[in-house]
């Protein structure tokens, strides 16, 4: 365990979430939310490590261990890996999409600012 990545991690989601709470700017809320997003990521990674162990796939084992006592030994775990993996990509999708629609609602409205883009809703 690696608890100063456990603190990295709540210090970018408390960051992110600052931003979202503070700022007016629709690009920047976007931001931090991707700044919590990120927080995740640092999260599950940091889940994943064990002390000591290997990856879970080798191509070439160390000498002197076979792949199969490296599967039956301490190995890191590949699912929060990859579930990591997989949301980096969702994740980029969605900020993408927020990204779009806060470009629309700025070529439309003519503002970024989020309060004002309340105020014109009618």
């Amino acid at each position: 365990m690696i608890v100063v990545n456990y603190l990295a991690s709540a210090a970018l989601f408390c960051l992110g979430l600052y931003t979202v709470l503070t700022r007016r700017n629709m690009i920047k809320m976007v931001m931090g939310l991707s700044l919590m997003e990120s927080s995740t990521y640092v999260l599950f990674i940091s889940m994943a490590y064990r002390s000591g162990s290997t990856a879970p796939v080798l191509v070439d084992p160390p000498k002197g261990r076979s792949p199969e006592q490296l599967a039956a030994g301490n190995v890191a775990d590949p699912v929060l890996q990859n579930f990591c993996l997989t949301a980096i990509v969702i994740g980029v999708a969605v900020t993408a999409v927020f990204l779009s629609v806060v470009v629309r609602i700025a070529q439309h409205r003519r503002t970024l600012d989020a309060d004002r883009v309340r105020e014109l809703r009618g």
